[in-house]
């Protein structure tokens, strides 16, 4: 019945599951002759006694020589049994080691593309790559957040006028030759209209404009 299910189904089976039903089918077999040769064994256990008790010496001597002969048989086939069921059990065990190569195997082939694909020096390069390209974020990064173009910035030559005219200013104060300054009375400070305060951020933002104008001008020069 499984083999023709099978043959429904268009599966076959395997050497090894078609051979574990043969060798149980023959232990099935077995099984049925170990019966018979009990049964047997116990006839003629019952034949020695009733030819005993007839006077038939000889004829129960003999019939207890079957006996010990189907009991034989009995030991016999159960030894075979053992070794049949022993082959079976390894069969098992050689099925469990075939299935678990083949996983070991699938898992061999996984490992070696992953290895391909981040193998030592692939990762080096990637780490390497990664690198650079964190320095340059880090580079705009920078640049983008660089405030010395809203600053006022002199050249070196007015910087050391600007340090020398200091110094001769303090010369000058040392040796008393500095005139003191002028100390003009505090006039009274007008408010300031809201006209004249519109003029004036007016003022301020055409300045700044202008600035502006100039700093781009000359980032693209």
């Amino acid at each position: 019945m499984k083999r023709f299910k099978g043959f429904l189904t268009g599966k076959k089976p395997n050497s090894s599951t078609e051979t574990k039903a043969k060798l149980k089918r023959t232990i099935n077999q077995m099984e049925v002759k170990i019966r018979n040769y009990s049964r047997q064994a116990d006839e003629q256990y019952e034949l020695a006694r009733t030819l005993l008790k007839s006077g038939n010496k000889l004829g129960a001597q003999q019939a207890l020589k079957r006996r010990e002969l189907y009991l034989t048989q009995v030991s016999n086939t159960h030894n075979k049994i053992a070794n049949l069921q022993r082959t079976i059990d390894t069969l098992d065990v050689s099925a469990d080691n075939v299935a678990l190569t083949e996983t070991l195997a699938s898992a061999q082939t996984a490992i070696d593309a992953n290895i391909d694909a981040a193998s030592p020096e692939r990762t080096e390069e990637v780490m390497m790559a990664l690198e650079d390209s964190i320095e340059m974020v880090s580079g705009m990064e920078e640049a983008l957040t660089d405030t010395s173009i809203t600053e006022i910035g002199m050249d070196v030559e007015a910087d050391d006028r600007i340090s020398q005219q200091m110094a001769e200013l303090e010369a000058e104060l040392a040796s008393g030759s500095l005139p003191e300054p002028s100390v003009e009375t505090s006039t009274p400070v007008t408010p300031v209209t809201e006209t004249s305060s519109t003029t004036k951020r007016e003022a301020e933002k055409k300045k700044l404009d202008e600035m502006r104008r100039q700093i781009e001008e000359g980032l693209r020069s």
